[in-house]
C-alpha cells in the first residue's frame, strides 16, 4: 500500500476496512463513541483542523503514514489527491 498522504486517503482506508469487515457505520460509530455523521465525514476524507495539521506535520517532517490492514481487508487502492470519495454501503 502506498503512503497515506491526505485526509481522503485516510478516509478511504477507514471506509474500505469497515466495509470489508462488514461493520455498519452506525455500529462502528457507537463502539468508538462518535456520531455516525462524524464517522461519515472521516470516511469521506473531509479534513478537520486537527487532521490538516497532522498531515502538514507528517509532510514537513518527511514521515510516511501507512496502514497495517487486518486479515481479509485489502488491497486498498488509495484515491488520487484530487479524487472525490465514493460512497460505500455494507451489504448484508
Amino acid at each position: 500500500m502506498d503512503a497515506i498522504r491526505t485526509p481522503q486517503a485516510l478516509g478511504a482506508v477507514l471506509r474500505e476496512a469497515r466495509t470489508a469487515l462488514r461493520i455498519p457505520a452506525q455500529d462502528l460509530s457507537a463502539i468508538v463513541g462518535i456520531s455516525h455523521v462524524t464517522l461519515s465525514r472521516l470516511e469521506q476524507g473531509k479534513p478537520t483542523a486537527a487532521i490538516k495539521t497532522l498531515f502538514a506535520l507528517l509532510d514537513e517532517l518527511g514521515i510516511e503514514l501507512q496502514a497495517s490492514l487486518p486479515p481479509g481487508v485489502g488491497p486498498i487502492v488509495l484515491p488520487d489527491d484530487d479524487a472525490r470519495p465514493r460512497r460505500t454501503q455494507v451489504r448484508p
